[in-house]
């Protein structure tokens, strides 16, 4: 109809309805000029209404990401990107660490673990954080025995059990160095010997559980070499005792591995031998009585020898877990000679005078 006005074809006369005749008119303004808008006032006025009728949502888990994408793809400084990096690597190396302290020998992770107690040791600048964080680390080798044994790997309770001995020996030869000059130091001592008698009592109980299991017996009584201890020597200081005992202790492990890959060869004495010779002997063979007896004694260990070569090649693992508890006893036995040569270097507070 406005087209029909407009072009002349009909006019306003004709139109009955008096509304719409009124309407026309101002149509038709419009109309002819198409580019006129609303003023200020009323475009104001239909911008309340519109604001007025939005209901705004919560944003969402897609909003965030499409908003963190579009902030990261502007033309940033390289300074606050390589920091953003930052810091997503160092959130995702937390967060695999924090992942990783649960694990034990031959997880995935757990060279991560071993990575990361390493980077705690560097950054402990005192002997008594080192201590502390050699305490810690102990104690993840104690709930690893403890985790292994349930499952029966006796070979990989050995080795956590010397480590465990090991880094209980380093913890107390750090507190050693400044014993007696620190007098703080006295407090941390006794609540580390606190912690080794929680240790032992932990030890007893796993290993009191698992020994009526055939298929967890072994990892127990490696478990339970844990909870039994010898007398300290005389004339040392609490630190140094602590590091003597568990030292002891990493020995006392390796030991038992070591016999377990060679039970006979390495188990017997002199004195037995002998006696072994002189039962066994008979006039027929009077000549190297011992050496026979020793024959006699040891079928398995002499048939079962490999060259050196061959042992390289193609090592068991329980010759690996006594050789690693070996060297875990070495280093908590220097660990130990350290704690008693700190205390004895460490001189001794002048008391005061009257």
């Amino acid at each position: 109809m406005i087209e029909e006005v407009a072009r002349g074809d009909r006019l306003l006369e004709d139109i009955q309805d008096p509304a719409l005749r009124e309407t026309l008119p101002l149509a038709l303004r419009l109309h002819k000029d198409p580019y006129s808008g609303p003023d200020a006032r009323t475009r104001s006025r239909i911008r309340s209404r519109v604001f007025r009728a939005l209901r705004p949502r919560p944003t969402s888990l897609a909003d965030r990401i499409a908003i963190a994408f579009e902030l990261l793809a502007k033309p940033a400084p390289y300074a606050m990107r390589v920091f953003a990096i930052a810091i997503i690597v160092a959130c995702i190396g937390a967060s695999t660490a924090l992942v990783s302290a649960g694990t034990v020998a031959d997880d995935p992770l757990y060279s991560v673990k071993l990575a990361s107690e390493q980077m705690r040791l560097a950054l402990a600048a005192t002997p008594e954080d080192r201590a502390i964080v050699e305490l810690s680390i102990a104690e993840h080798r104690l709930a690893e025995a403890a985790t292994l044994a349930t499952g029966g790997y006796d070979d990989d309770v050995i080795v956590a059990t010397s480590e465990y001995g090991e880094h209980l020996a380093n913890a107390a030869a750090e507190l050693a160095q400044v014993e007696s000059i620190a007098p703080e130091t006295a407090t941390l001592v006794l609540q580390l010997q606190q912690k080794i008698d929680e240790h032992r009592a932990t030890a007893a109980a796993v290993s009191t559980r698992l020994a009526a299991d055939p298929s967890t017996a072994p990892a127990a009584a490696a478990l339970a070499v844990l909870a039994t201890t010898n007398a300290p020597s005389q004339n040392l200081s609490p630190a140094a005792a602590i590091a003597e005992q568990a030292a002891d202790t990493a020995d006392r492990v390796a030991t038992a591995a070591e016999q377990k890959v060679a039970p006979r060869s390495t188990a017997i004495p002199t004195a037995t031998a002998k006696a072994t010779a002189a039962a066994t002997a008979t006039p027929e063979r009077t000549v190297a009585p011992a050496a026979a007896s020793v024959r006699t004694a040891t079928p398995r260990a002499t048939e079962t020898r490999r060259p050196d070569s061959a042992r390289e090649t193609n090592t068991p693992k329980n010759e690996r877990a006594a050789e690693s508890a070996r060297k875990a006893a070495d280093e908590a036995k220097h660990a130990a000679q350290k704690a008693k040569e700190g205390s004895k270097k460490t001189p001794s507070p002048t008391p005061p005078r009257r």
